[in-house]
């Protein structure tokens, strides 16, 4: 099974003003980023209680609306980075079956990630799995992929992956923002990062808007004969993150 893992952050700010000057500035932490920040009076996106009436506004910038000179338009204040693109997230697949195996024979399966976002900062999406494939005994499992011997990947390095005496799951990705300096092509695989151990490896980014943006994910799986059969299954995670 796949699940998708969406997550949203609010954060609020509160300023004592005192006679000395303020500076607008990108604020950060070791954590998170607000870039173009300004101190206002209010600023946000406001609806009446049925959601017929929506206003953005900003109040107190100093400088805020559009303004135009020969060849360039500025727009300044809070109204003009509220993007006009929602963002969305689409998994075509949510159960990926792979059926019988035959030993030495991989199976590869796929589904596609779709993103679309207005946002000037763009964005990005990673990917983790509970746990290797593994049966419901908890000790039985298939080993996520090293690749092939003379080109070993790595959770966030996808080499080759062409021998079929080389078993284990992996992924591969391919279509719009991906890192082809890494899937270099289809024979390139990683294995997934593994929740509680290893930190969720990027599969998909972009700084700047994406107009339906969608990638595919190949699922390749390939067990020698002394595999003990069953049926295996594990959960993998994408977790899309937009960028403002």
């Amino acid at each position: 099974m796949i699940y998708l893992i969406t997550s949203t952050c609010c954060l609020y700010f509160f300023t004592t003003f005192c006679p000395l000057p303020t500076y607008a500035n990108n604020l950060n932490s070791p954590t998170f980023e607000i870039q173009m920040g300004t101190v206002n009076i209010t600023g946000g996106r406001k609806s009446n209680e049925s959601g017929s009436i929506i206003l953005t506004d900003t109040v107190g910038q100093t400088f805020q609306g559009q303004f135009n000179s020969a060849g360039f338009v500025i727009l300044a204040g809070f109204q003009y980075i509220n993007t006009l693109t929602p963002f969305s997230f689409k998994i075509s697949d949510l159960d990926i079956e792979f059926g019988s195996l035959v030993p030495g024979t991989p199976s590869i399966q796929s589904n596609v990630l779709t993103v679309t976002t207005g946002s000037a900062y763009g964005y990005t999406v990673k990917a983790i799995e509970d746990h290797p494939l593994r049966m419901s005994d908890g000790a039985t499992t298939i080993a996520d992929t090293s690749c092939d011997l003379a080109t070993p990947c790595l959770q966030t390095d996808a080499n080759l992956w062409t021998s079929n005496t080389r078993y284990g799951f992996g992924y591969n990705m391919s279509g719009n923002d991906v890192d082809t300096t890494d899937f270099v092509n289809s024979n390139y695989y990683r294995p997934f990062p593994v929740q509680n151990i290893d930190q969720p490896a990027i599969i998909m980014s972009k700084a700047g808007m994406a107009t339906t943006s969608a990638a595919t994910v190949n699922y390749k799986v390939n067990v020698d004969a002394i595999q003990p059969a069953g049926t295996y299954q594990n959960s993998i995670q994408f977790i899309a993150i937009p960028s403002f």
